[in-house]
C-alpha cells in the first residue's frame, strides 16, 4: 500500500506533464490541419465541366510527385520509390530505387520464385539517368522504373546479372543473367501520411517524446520526416533466367513513395510489417517509429480491404521477437485499431 502510494506520488507530475504536452500538440495539429489542404484531395464528382476534378485529365501535382525530383531537392530530402508484391505461391518481388546527388542512386532487388530460388543484386550502387525536371524514369544501373500514368500504372524493367541462391543450398551462390518486366496497376486510393489521419495518436506520440524547445510541439519535424504516400496494387509480368523460358508472375502488394527530409530522421528507430493475404485480399502496412526530440512509438500505416477500401491506423501494439541465427524467422503479435475507410 505504501509502495503504491509512493509510486503514485512520483509518477503524478509526469502524467501532468504528459497531458499538458498532449494538449499543446493536439491543438497545434488541429491548427495545422485547418490551414493546410490535403494534397490528394483533387477530385470531385460534382465538378461538372472540370475535366481535372472529374478524373479525365491527370492533375499536374500527380505528375510532379511521381517524377524524379530536381537536384536541389536531393541535397536535403529523399527521392525514393519502392514496389513490393507477394502471392500464394510464396513468390515475392521487392524493388527499390533511392536517388542521390551527383546522379548516384541506390537500388535493391529481391526476387523469389516458386521453386525456392532467390535473386539479389550483386552491387546496389549505380548511376541514374539525368533528370532535368522533365524525366519520369527512376534508374540505377540496369534497373529502371517509370510511370505510364501517374498514381495508376508503372513499368518496372531489369536486364542484368543477379546473385542466385537456392533455398536448400544457401552457402552456394551463383551469378546468373536475369531479365524481368513488370506492370504495376493501382488497386486503391492513396494513403498519405499526414497529421489529419490520426490527430489523437500523433499527439500522444509527440507527448511521449522530449522536445527541443519547451511548449513548441514538433509538428514541422513530423510533416518533413514522414513525407511519403503509398498505394495498393497488383504486379504482373514475366521473369527469365539465363535466357530461359518466361515465367509469369501475378503479385499483390504495395508501392511506396518517400520524399522526407533526411536530417529529420537521424537516429530514427522503426519496425514495419507489410503483408498481403491473397485468400481475402487484405493488405496491411503497420509501422511503429521513434525519432529523437520529435515522437516516440508513433503508429502509422493502414489496412486495405477490397470491399471497404483503406482505413488509416489509429493504434498499434507491435511486439516482434528478436531474430537469431538459429531462428531466422520470428513470430510476432500486432494488435491494432484502424479508423473508418478513407
Amino acid at each position: 500500500m505504501a509502495l503504491s502510494f509512493i509510486l503514485t506520488l512520483f509518477t503524478a507530475p509526469l502524467e501532468i506533464i504528459y497531458w499538458i504536452k498532449w494538449a499543446i500538440a493536439y491543438v497545434a495539429i488541429r491548427f495545422n490541419n485547418a490551414f493546410h489542404k490535403r494534397r490528394f484531395d483533387l477530385y470531385d464528382i460534382h465538378a461538372v465541366g472540370d475535366p481535372v476534378k472529374l478524373g479525365f485529365v491527370v492533375p499536374q501535382i500527380e505528375k510532379d510527385l511521381e517524377s524524379p525530383f530536381p537536384e536541389s531537392h536531393l541535397q536535403e530530402c529523399a527521392d525514393e520509390v519502392v514496389f513490393y508484391g507477394v502471392n500464394s505461391k510464396s513468390e515475392c518481388l521487392l524493388v527499390r530505387i533511392a536517388r542521390g546527388c551527383n546522379q548516384v542512386a541506390d537500388a535493391w532487388i529481391y526476387l523469389r520464385l516458386a521453386n525456392g530460388k532467390t535473386y539479389n543484386l550483386t552491387e546496389t550502387m549505380g548511376f541514374q539517368q539525368s533528370s532535368d525536371g522533365k524525366c519520369q524514369t527512376f534508374s540505377c544501373g540496369k534497373l529502371q522504373m517509370h510511370y505510364l500514368s501517374p498514381m495508376r500504372r508503372w513499368r518496372i524493367f531489369f536486364c542484368g546479372m543477379l546473385r542466385e541462391v537456392v533455398q536448400d543450398k544457401k552457402d552456394v551462390e551463383e551469378t546468373v543473367f536475369v531479365k524481368f518486366v513488370f506492370l504495376w496497376i493501382a488497386a486503391s486510393d492513396i494513403y498519405d501520411c499526414t497529421l489529419d489521419t490520426n490527430p489523437e495518436g500523433f499527439a500522444s506520440a509527440m507527448a511521449r517524446s522530449e522536445w527541443r524547445t519547451p511548449f513548441v510541439p514538433p509538428t514541422k519535424t513530423f510533416t518533413d520526416a514522414l513525407n511519403f504516400y503509398a498505394q495498393i496494387g497488383v504486379i504482373t509480368g514475366t521473369v527469365s533466367v539465363n535466357d530461359g523460358p518466361d515465367h509469369e508472375m501475378y503479385l499483390f502488394g504495395e508501392r511506396i513513395r518517400s520524399l522526407g527530409k533526411s536530417a529529420n530522421i537521424v537516429g530514427c528507430k522503426f519496425t514495419s510489417i507489410i503483408g498481403n493475404t491473397p485468400k481475402n485480399g487484405l493488405h496491411v502496412h503497420l509501422t511503429n517509429v521513434t525519432v529523437p526530440y520529435a515522437f516516440k512509438n508513433l503508429p502509422f500505416g493502414f489496412v486495405h480491404h477490397p470491399d471497404s477500401g483503406i482505413a488509416p491506423l489509429k493504434e498499434l501494439n507491435l511486439n516482434v521477437k528478436p531474430f537469431t541465427a538459429d531462428k531466422p524467422r520470428s513470430s510476432f503479435k500486432k494488435p491494432y485499431i484502424c479508423g473508418t475507410a478513407i
